[in-house]
């Protein structure tokens, strides 16, 4: 076996539509639009078998350069999970060895970051002597879905049927669609990222998703008197409908906003014929968490692993900054992207 790295798109979105336990981070789009939105390097990697030429594993990472700190290499940042995709323990090991071996020769890299659902383990894999820090905090939150939307409404509890119901009854109204949504889902986001303490994606980087995967990217939108009250993000990715993104306005939430959003979202899943919602990533026990636990969902545990070079500081990386909640909104939406860029999670 060997490592190269893989500037084909066709070929590993061959290996990925075929492997159980890819996720939509791991199709090759991602390397334009996160390069195209921030200006971080991609280098997409590949264990191929030397006798077939045939790809045993991928690795998709990029070079994360933040002022005044070592590089990171991560697998993926700003996705819940994109890490190793390997058909066998050997050939993932192979490539995480190798490239760990290459990248320990520049001394200007002090980190590699793997996030990983559970389908691969790499908890005993010591690159450079050193055994990776294991963050296992994050939770993915899933939701089996019936064959359409009027099965799946009777499968819920009566008391999250009645909130949905009394949303509608309260005036809000909703609507599906493409790019054509995304300045009324930005507004609704930005605001919400304001009022968290959370520096702001930008708006180019949802566009560019747009214009890479035109046919999986859609925005779900919920309206009180014509006004954006809550926005959803999704994406289809094989049989289910992935949920990166999603806010509300807070002074609209006793209207029941939130509850009519994750409907049209899950109810949009089934009548495409999907057969998994996933909510995406929560901390156990937040405000988030208990509000998607209403809905009865399966959890995955999200594992991050990160392998240091002890000589190197690393960034204290968090989306909770106090002071930035007191901005004016235009301040923030013009400074949260700069900021952004340089936060993985």
């Amino acid at each position: 076996m060997y490592v190269e790295i893989i500037d084909n798109s066709l070929e590993w979105d061959q290996f990925t539509a075929k492997h159980p336990g890819a996720s939509f981070g791991h199709l090759f789009g991602w390397n334009k639009i996160i390069a195209k939105a921030y200006g971080h390097k991609p280098v997409y990697l590949a264990t191929r078998d030397t006798t077939s030429q045939q790809i045993r594993a991928l690795l998709p990472l990029f070079q994360f350069k933040r002022p005044f700190y070592p590089n990171e290499w991560i697998s993926l940042p700003f996705l819940d999970h994109a890490g190793i995709l390997a058909d066998s323990y050997e050939a993932g090991t192979f490539l995480i060895d190798e490239t760990w071996l290459q990248l320990s020769k520049d001394s200007k890299t002090a980190t590699l970051c793997l996030r990983q659902d559970n389908a691969f383990d790499a908890a005993s894999l010591a690159l450079g002597q050193n055994l990776p820090d294991i963050f296992d905090q994050k939770i993915r939150l899933t939701i089996s879905l019936a064959p359409d939307s009027e099965k799946m409404m009777a499968s819920f509890p009566s008391k999250l049927r009645s909130q949905v119901r009394k949303g509608i009854k309260n005036g809000l109204n909703s609507k599906i669609g493409g790019i054509e949504l995304l300045g009324d889902f930005y507004t609704v986001f930005s605001r919400n990222m304001r009022d968290l303490g959370s520096p702001v994606h930008s708006r180019s980087f949802f566009k560019a998703i747009f214009q890479t995967f035109p046919d999986r990217a859609a925005i779900c939108m919920v309206y009180h008197n014509d006004i954006p009250a809550a926005g959803g993000f999704v994406f289809r990715f094989k049989e289910r409908l992935v949920n990166p993104w999603a806010s509300s306005i807070r002074e609209y939430r006793h209207l029941n906003t939130n509850m009519v959003l994750y409907w049209q979202m899950i109810s949009h899943a089934c009548d495409m014929g999907l057969k998994i919602f996933d909510m995406g990533r929560s901390s156990r026990d937040a405000s988030t968490y208990r509000f998607k636990k209403q809905w009865g969902p399966e959890e995955t545990p999200l594992t991050w692993y990160t392998w240091k070079d002890g000589s190197h500081k690393t960034f204290p990386e968090t989306l909770h900054i106090a002071p930035w909640r007191r901005l004016p909104l235009w301040c923030s939406n013009l400074a949260g992207p700069i900021v952004r860029k340089y936060i993985s999670l």
